[in-house]
């Protein structure tokens, strides 16, 4: 065998055209989906809802309510205004004496110790309005107590020295409507300490 009958490959020229591009995939594939962590962390807890209050400006005022806002107004002026009732008291009865128009005129000479004559019964109706004049200006109030005490304590002679008058076949606790109307200078005695032995308001410290 000869070199000439050989056989030579051919020779293949590679050019970049013939080199084949690959052609990117138009379509898409599939997006990958992530994985959701397999330990939970803390769930969060909606707040609770609070249910609607009624404010005290929209709720109607109760008796307990409207006692309460008013209690300090009248403990302020309470005072006050029992020592102007009280002295307003004494001044009218008194004046009722002094005028000649007191029911109870023939009361005060029935009790009497002694025969008082017709100037009497005058004169304590002016005692009367000095006293509810003193009551109410609060002066000299260390004097004017055992005064008040005096003279209240003194209209109680009824029901010791009239009992016929003051009580119902004698019995202490069936009044007659004089017995009324000495028993409840109680009440005025009771009214009178408080009035004279309340301390005076202190002026605020600047």
């Amino acid at each position: 065998m000869t070199a000439s009958s050989q056989v030579t490959p051919p020779v293949t020229d590679a050019t970049p055209d013939s080199v084949p591009t690959p052609t990117p995939n138009s379509t898409p594939g599939p997006v990958p989906t992530p994985v959701p962590n397999s330990a939970p962390g803390p769930v969060p807890i909606a707040a609770p809802i609070a249910a609607p209050s009624s404010t005290p400006d929209s709720a109607p005022p109760t008796p307990a309510g409207l006692f309460d806002r008013l209690a300090p107004q009248l403990h302020r002026y309470g005072l006050t205004m029992l020592r102007a009732g009280l002295g307003g008291v004494f001044v009218w009865f008194g004046v009722l004496k002094v005028i000649g128009y007191s029911p109870a005129a023939a009361l005060v000479v029935a009790v009497l110790p002694f025969p008082a004559g017709d100037w009497f019964v005058p004169a304590l109706g002016w005692g009367e309005v000095a006293l509810g004049v003193w009551l109410m200006s609060g002066r000299a109030r260390a004097v004017a107590l055992p005064v008040l005490v005096a003279h209240l304590c003194g209209t109680f002679a009824v029901l010791v020295l009239t009992p016929g008058v003051a009580f119902v076949h004698a019995n202490p606790l069936l009044l007659t409507l004089v017995g009324e109307f000495v028993v409840k200078n109680v009440v005025l005695l009771a009214g009178a300490v408080v009035v004279t032995t309340h301390p005076r308001p202190r002026p605020d410290a600047h």
